[in-house]
């Protein structure tokens, strides 16, 4: 028996012939027996798996729903930690049900707590709560989100806080408040987390990229507390002649954000290029900032300083696409 007939009995093949669909779209017919298995109907979605190896896995996406709903039980008895603190690491970790038993009666201010911290987590409910059994469930499906859109709104809260601190120099009033902006970044954040580490078919190439966007999230939130501590900073205490300079570094930094959020989704030497000139830009009007011992001064320095990490995170990007300067796997002649 030859190699390719031991390969054919080890699975179920078919062979499909690639057709054309007008002018450049080629296509291939599903086969009928797995339709059939599955109940695929029209409009339905199927997923797409890319490996390196050239082959392709599709995969209905209801019957890949259904199959990889994660659901776990704790017993609050054997962890012996609050279960509002145990919840928003299973809500990041993907699972779609968790339940939470106990053999004693579960004190009713943790139950309590568990629903004010549900409403951090996009999706989640209470849907189950009695002596000795709480059960939460998650009915957001993450990755339908996009992970673009999640870092657009991470970025366009922060910028309103930025906006904020420059209408407030301006002498305009900010129209959002902070405490509705922190609460929308947690929010946006947790969701972040689910669709990145809880995904349920996240295929392997993109988890280079995927730790890189985590890492520039954790980065964005401690620039947030660091805007926020600018803002309240200059509602205490005047700058005087530092105003015009504090107004033009928090316009560039708003360009800066940009850069950084726009290069990890769509990697590119320009947006790259682009935001170095801004840090060079910013570092120089700092320069001429008079009172270099202040609060103000101390946290556009960090911030600049977590841009620029997240900057460098974000070129990264560069090298995980299929740049025409790039050559991967060639061999060394010695």
């Amino acid at each position: 028996m030859t190699d390719l007939e031991e390969f054919d009995n080890s699975k179920d093949i078919e062979t499909r012939k690639v057709q054309k669909l007008g002018s450049s779209s080629l296509f291939i017919t599903l086969p009928k027996k797995w339709i059939n298995k599955w109940n695929i109907k029209p409009g339905d979605k199927i997923l797409i798996e890319i490996s390196d190896d050239g082959s392709l896995k599709l995969l209905a996406e209801k019957i890949k729903l259904l199959s990889n709903r994660k659901t776990i039980k704790i017993d609050i008895d054997a962890i012996k930690q609050p279960i509002p603190s145990m919840v928003l690491c299973l809500y990041s970790l993907g699972y779609d049900e968790i339940v939470f038993e106990s053999k004693k009666q579960i004190v009713q201010k943790e139950i309590e707590d568990l629903v004010s911290t549900t409403k951090q987590m996009v999706g989640a409910e209470v849907t189950e709560a009695s002596e000795n059994r709480v059960k939460l469930e998650c009915l957001l499906d993450a990755e339908k989100v996009g992970l673009e859109s999640l870092l657009r709104r991470i970025l366009n809260i922060i910028s309103k806080k930025v906006d904020g601190i420059i209408s407030y120099l301006s002498g305009e009033q900010p129209k959002d408040s902070e405490l509705t902006q922190q609460e929308d970044l947690r929010r946006v954040y947790l969701m972040l987390l689910r669709h990145v580490i809880g995904s349920k078919y996240e295929v392997s190439s993109n988890l280079n990229k995927n730790f890189l966007v985590v890492m520039n999230a954790v980065i964005l939130l401690n620039i947030s507390r660091l805007i926020d501590r600018i803002d309240s900073t200059i509602k205490t205490t005047k700058l005087n002649e530092d105003t015009p300079i504090l107004k033009e570094i928090l316009q560039k930094i708003n360009d800066l954000l940009d850069e950084v959020i726009m290069s990890i989704l769509f990697p590119s030497m320009k947006r790259v290029s682009n935001g170095l000139n801004l840090i060079n830009q910013i570092n120089s009007l700092l320069q001429a900032f008079n009172d270099k011992s202040s609060i103000v001064y101390t946290s556009v320095v960090d911030i600049i300083s977590n841009l620029q990490l997240a900057l460098e995170n974000s070129s990264c990007t560069l090298f995980l696409e299929d740049m025409p300067w790039i050559e991967r796997n060639f061999n060394v002649v010695k």
